[in-house]
């Protein structure tokens, strides 16, 4: 699923990344790469904040449709 659908407070593991060139080089070096555990602190209008390896990090909605999670277990 998208990582606009990860309801605030759950956990997910990042799947996929559908972004293309500068945006993906981009992710890549804030440490979102598949395998990566990330979880949503809040949203604003679309736009999240997320927790990953401990680094809140806010994400435009356009760029977190473009990363897929599982949940958890």
């Amino acid at each position: 699923m998208p990582l606009t659908m990860l309801p605030v407070g759950k956990k997910a593991v990042v799947n996929t990344c559908r972004a293309k060139g500068k945006t993906k080089k981009f992710l890549e070096g804030l440490g979102i790469i598949p395998g990566t555990p990330i979880s949503v602190l809040s949203e604003i209008k679309g736009n999240l904040i997320v927790c990953i390896k401990g680094t809140r990090i806010a994400i435009d909605r356009g760029i977190a449709q473009q990363l897929t999670v599982e949940f958890q277990c």
